[in-house]
């Protein structure tokens, strides 16, 4: 199965938040170490303020560079400006690697032709931005200006199931609007139910509320729309486990085993069966 670049986007995304625990539950069976929502500390975040960051710029470029800035700001800023005139300002940040202020212009670009495919794109910009930026109140601003194009699209073509997709895992993120994100993607499914980003997404974050039997639910059907993808076996066994299912457990475990790659992770899940077979 090939994935377009949303796809692939979202699966990085979701991979980024789970692989340090994959790593941490091959050596054990137990829930501890899934995420808890961080909420009550992200309200501490002081908001970010994209124009007293764009000021701060200009000691990152040269005094020329930043003229040819002030130029085609000025130019791209006036009410007659052409929409090549904005683009080429997308174009001018995004050769100087500033990606959140090439995605702020496109965003104008988007705003001009009002149309699925670019306001899309303007939400992929800020979500590519959000999901490597470690500066928290950026990476929120991310997120919430990805939310914003990607509600546009929505609005545009409801069936847009790969915007649904990355609006989900934005609204996720962070814990902004996590129930708004969860009616998207049982929206996504109820549309296509081998969705795998969206099955994925639902079958972790079951995982982390507690809802074993949801998840499992979710794994099963990811192990049979992908049944060579050894990731979707292993949070199975983790669901079965912790369900008290030992025998389906240490079946999904030994699928797993037989089809990822890694030697360290094929010895830590053989002492996980183990442990299972000795507890029978």
């Amino acid at each position: 199965m090939q994935f377009n670049k949303a796809q692939v986007i979202i699966l990085a995304v979701l991979l980024g938040l789970v692989g340090i625990l994959v790593y941490l539950n091959y050596k054990s069976s137990t829930p501890d170490v899934l995420p808890t929502p961080q909420k009550a500390g992200l309200e501490q975040v002081k908001p970010f303020d994209f124009n007293e960051y764009l000021s701060h710029l200009q000691d990152s470029v040269s005094p020329e560079t930043w003229q040819q800035i002030i130029e085609q700001t000025k130019i791209a800023s006036a009410p007659e400006a052409k929409i090549y005139e904005i683009a080429s300002l997308v174009s001018l940040w995004d050769s100087l690697g500033f990606k959140l202020v090439s995605a702020q212009y496109f965003s104008k670009v988007a705003g001009r032709l009002n149309d699925e495919n670019s306001w899309f794109n303007s939400g992929l910009r800020f979500y590519e931005f959000a999901t490597t930026c470690q500066d928290t109140s950026m990476q929120i601003y991310g997120y919430k200006q990805a939310i914003q194009a990607l509600e546009k699209v929505v609005t545009l073509n409801e069936n847009n199931i790969e915007a649904k997709n990355t609006l989900a895992v934005c609204y996720i993120q962070n814990d902004l609007d996590i129930m708004k994100g969860v009616q998207l993607l049982k929206d996504v499914t109820r549309r296509d139910s081998n969705n795998i980003d969206a099955n994925y997404t639902l079958g972790m974050l079951s995982m982390r509320s507690g809802q074993i039997d949801k998840a499992a639910a979710r794994f099963e059907a990811l192990t049979r729309i992908q049944p060579m993808n050894p990731e979707f076996y292993y949070y199975l066994g983790e669901a079965y486990s912790q369900m008290g299912k030992k025998n389906e457990a240490i079946k999904a475990f030994e699928t797993f085993k037989g089809l990822v790659p890694d030697a360290e992770a094929k010895k830590n899940i053989e002492i996980t069966i183990n442990n299972l077979k000795k507890s029978n």
